[in-house]
């Protein structure tokens, strides 16, 4: 695999553009200091390189009618990650992640479903896919999912972590479908494509987008492949005897102070604490599972360790 070397100004670029790449080019390159003909140069070289997988937009997802969340583990006979593309969903079910691990484990799935689908209907599905090859799975049910902006080149702002949870219902009517499914098939797609695809004057389709972002847009990120930078990605997943609001706080807290942290999950399972870490070097990771044991030492139970090896891109509608 080819490697990618990077400098300053690709870290400060990498870090704005993973949640703003939709700004004008223009925007972008003066807020990382750099020429247009820089930015574009280095956003192309990252996506030819294949350093940039996909760009994606995350939706309030409970006000399009998934109203359950579930993270399922599945350990199975030679796992292989073609088999994660041909898991059947309808309209129903979402599969928002579909990872390959190693470890414990084979495969998470991140599994979203609306009101009539039960969940246990889906690992019959999965049993007749996999028969007697799927030997054990696990369920956990996330309440709150938060993904921190691209931390690990020194950049940590609060303000753009985006978060997953059950919020009051919004309304949408068929316009606002067709602009939601233009921009889930293109999260770069400009607006005045978004007009001429779906037949709409262009102010329309701008004011309606503008209305979107405050309400069903959560935010953007992009889909990268740490391997091409050196980097890796593990999941730690916690079991505390103590889910208080304080402590509940103290996670998200300590999720969005430490670098390496790139998302939190909390819910109800076996586990009931999910944290998504970044890092480059073995005694980064050390470090990270050494601080989170001693932060955490009062009311750890147990933990485990999931290694990411690899992730179909996500599909977030």
């Amino acid at each position: 695999m080819e490697k990618i070397k990077l400098d300053k100004k690709d870290k400060k670029l990498l870090s704005y553009i993973f949640h703003n790449f939709r700004e004008p080019i223009t925007k972008i390159a003066k807020k990382c200091m750099i020429s247009r003909e820089q930015a574009e140069y280095r956003i192309k070289k990252y996506e030819e390189k294949g350093l940039i997988k996909k760009y994606l937009v995350f939706f309030d997802l409970y006000s399009l009618g998934y109203n359950k969340n579930y993270i399922i583990k599945l350990r199975v006979k030679n796992p292989n990650i073609d088999k994660l593309s041909q898991i059947k969903t309808n309209e129903g079910i979402l599969i928002f992640t579909r990872v390959q691990c190693y470890g414990a484990w084979d495969y998470i799935l991140t599994v979203l479903t609306k009101e009539t689908l039960n969940i246990l209907d889906f690992i019959s599905d999965l049993y007749e896919l996999w028969k007697e090859n799927l030997l054990d799975y696990d369920i956990f049910e996330p309440i709150e999912l938060h993904y921190f902006p691209l931390k690990i080149f020194g950049v940590n702002k609060e303000e753009n972590k985006l978060s997953l949870y059950e919020t009051e219902k919004k309304k949408i009517d068929e316009l606002d479908k067709k602009i939601i499914h233009e921009i889930s098939k293109n999260a770069k797609i400009k607006i005045i494509n978004i007009a001429n695809n779906i037949h709409e004057k262009v102010e329309t389709v701008n004011y309606r987008l503008k209305k979107l972002k405050k309400n069903i847009i959560l935010g953007y990120r992009i889909l990268l492949d740490l391997n091409k930078i050196d980097y890796k990605l593990v999941q730690l997943v916690l079991k505390l005897n103590n889910l208080s609001k304080s402590n509940k706080n103290k996670i998200l807290t300590y999720g969005s102070r430490r670098e390496n942290i790139h998302a939190v999950g909390i819910g109800v399972g076996k586990y009931n604490t999910i944290f998504q870490i970044i890092y480059k070097t073995p005694s980064e990771l050390i470090e990270e599972i050494n601080e989170i044991k001693e932060t955490f030492s009062e009311n750890l139970v147990e933990y485990e360790l999931i290694h990411i090896e690899n992730e179909l891109s996500p599909k977030t509608i």
